[in-house]
């Protein structure tokens, strides 16, 4: 019954929880092991980021996140404006993932990594899912007037 529960009020929702499940585990990861991205192909990040500040950042995102889904259909207005900014924050951090790969190619010598292609689908679907969150917001706006 839980399950049902669970699967029923994220269905339409799965890949901002996926996100969002991924922001923490890449949270605990960083905050476990900080020397995991030094040695990972996003070390290319150390250079703007500290592994703290790239951990904490990464559990704030993912922890607002989840927040947002789990809220999402009880706050009319500011539910589906708070699952835009989750979407924007995981679009963000998924691109600088993808570009910090793509960076990485002139530095190894070697092919591109198989993450580019993983990471740029991640960042287009969190756009697709900020366009799913304000899109009936706007329609709605719009009956109203």
């Amino acid at each position: 019954m839980m399950i049902r529960k669970f699967v029923k009020h994220f269905e339409n929702r799965l890949s901002e929880l996926s996100s969002a499940c991924m922001m923490l585990g890449l949270a605990v990861l960083i905050m476990l092991s900080p020397d995991s991205i030094a040695a990972s192909a996003f070390r290319l990040l150390l250079n703007i980021l500290t592994p703290a500040w790239l951990g904490w950042g990464f559990a704030i995102a993912g922890t607002a996140r989840l927040a947002a889904l789990i809220a999402n259909g009880h706050w009319q207005v500011w539910g589906p404006i708070l699952r835009a900014w989750g979407a924007f924050a995981g679009a963000f951090i998924w691109s600088q993932m993808c570009i910090a790969l793509i960076q990485l190619i002139p530095h190894v010598g070697s092919p591109p990594s198989p993450g580019i292609p993983v990471y740029l689908v991640l960042t287009i679907v969190e756009l697709v899912s900020i366009y799913r969150a304000l899109v009936p917001l706007v329609l709605r706006d719009a009956q109203v007037r």
